[in-house]
Parts: structure tokens; C-alpha cells; sequence
């Protein structure tokens, strides 16, 4: 007789809704490398260095993928954050960014994505192998979140329409790897000054269209026709 499956089950009500912020990273290609050989190895390897690049955007450090010597403030510890398999999530309490806080957020994310193949490089001196991840994505969103703890334990879960937009905003573009919701509150004025720009997403999938903002120069340099199939100027 097989014993029961003894699931780690939820306590029976959510928390209140709390205002967050929450960001979907994923790794593009994870798939091809970890049907390589020796994964139990190789793996933890490479996610570890993509980690601390992470880290290192959100604790303070070294920028060592971009070749100069600036180095990062802190900006925001999470509330929550969890590995995915191929990327990861992380949330934040609203209330705990600044104008100044959310900006350096983006403008660290999109550096990290333009320059991610220092990470690769830099992993591939312990990690042997030709087809590691190239790419990293980004969608970030914000909105309300809705805290999920397990039965006898300190450990939650979280849920919420902003994490499900940001998991679409990350794969949304092939030609974009970061897309942030307009929900995400931040003055035009700043966006303009930091290169950013705002348009509609008119194909997301399972979302009505949304706002969001794109970097102005990758923005433009799209393809045409995917530009004009994926997003509308705003009136």
C-alpha cells in the first residue's frame, strides 16, 4: 500500500492586498543547457553568476560586466524572491521605493541586459560548455500581491495580476529584453531624461492592451513590422 501524499498545504486565507512591485528575469535558451551533460554541475555554476549580477543591481557592488569601476548602491531589499527553474521572481513592497530608487532599478536592469554577455564570458572560465544562456529578459510591473503561507512554516508564496503581467512582459518582444508596466509609478519627465519612452502592448496575451515602457533607442530600432504588430503610439 502506498503511503499518502502528505502535500505542504496553505493556511486557509491570504493575506490583505498589499501595493508591490514584482520583476520576472528569465535566461533565453536554459532548455538547450540543461539537456548538456553533467548538469548536476554545470548548472549551479551558471545560475550562480547570473545570480550575483542580480544581486549586485538590487544589494550594491562591483558593476563588473560593464568595464568601469562604478559600483552600485543599494536599492530596495525584497519581500520575496524565488528561483524558477529558467529565471526567477522577485517582489518588493511598493511603498519602500523612491522616484530615485525605481529608476537606478531600471536603469541597472537594462545595463545588465545590454551587457550580459560579460556574465557568459565570465561564467564560462568555471563552466565548460559552448551553450550556456546568452540572453537574460526582464518584465517588471506593479500592482497588488496577495501573501500565501504555508501551514506550520514562515515560508510564503505570492499572487497577483502584477506578477502575471510581468511574466508576459518578459517574453512579449524578442528584440526587447526589458519591458516595464506603466503601473509602475514613475514621472514622464524621468522616464524622458533616462531614454525611456512609454507605447501600448496591443498583443498580450490574456491582458487587455497595457502601457509600458521600452528604452527609446531599442524601441526604434525594431523591426518595423514586429513594432507596428506588437505595439501603438500613444494618442
Amino acid at each position: 500500500m502506498h503511503d499518502k501524499l502528505h502535500a505542504k498545504l496553505f493556511e486557509p486565507t491570504a493575506s490583505t492586498a498589499q501595493q508591490a512591485v514584482a520583476l520576472i528575469f528569465d535566461l533565453e535558451g536554459f532548455s538547450r543547457f540543461y539537456s548538456q551533460p553533467d548538469v548536476n554541475r554545470y548548472v549551479p555554476m551558471y545560475v550562480n553568476h547570473v545570480l550575483n549580477a542580480m544581486n549586485t543591481i538590487i544589494t550594491g557592488g562591483e558593476v563588473f560586466w560593464d568595464g568601469t569601476d562604478e559600483e552600485f548602491v543599494p536599492i530596495v531589499t525584497p519581500t520575496h524572491w524565488k528561483y524558477l527553474g529558467d529565471g526567477g521572481l522577485y517582489v518588493w513592497q511598493m511603498n519602500e521605493f523612491s522616484e530615485e530608487k525605481i529608476i537606478s532599478l531600471f536603469n541597472g536592469l537594462w545595463n545588465l541586459k545590454n551587457n550580459f554577455k560579460r556574465v557568459v564570458q565570465r561564467a564560462m572560465e568555471e563552466v565548460p560548455v559552448l551553450d550556456l544562456p546568452k540572453n537574460i529578459r526582464f518584465g517588471l510591473a506593479a500592482g497588488t500581491v496577495y501573501r500565501l503561507t504555508y501551514n506550520n512554516s514562515k515560508t510564503h508564496e505570492y499572487i497577483g495580476y502584477c506578477i502575471n503581467l510581468a511574466s508576459r512582459l518578459e517574453s512579449y518582444c524578442k528584440g526587447l529584453g526589458f519591458i516595464a508596466s506603466a503601473r509602475v509609478p514613475i514621472p514622464l519627465k524621468v522616464l524622458e531624461e533616462n531614454r525611456y519612452m512609454r507605447v501600448v502592448a496591443t498583443q498580450l496575451k490574456g491582458f487587455p492592451q497595457e502601457i509600458v515602457i521600452v528604452d527609446q533607442s531599442e524601441f526604434e530600432a525594431l523591426d518595423k513590422e514586429e513594432r507596428e504588430s506588437l505595439f501603438a503610439t500613444l494618442d
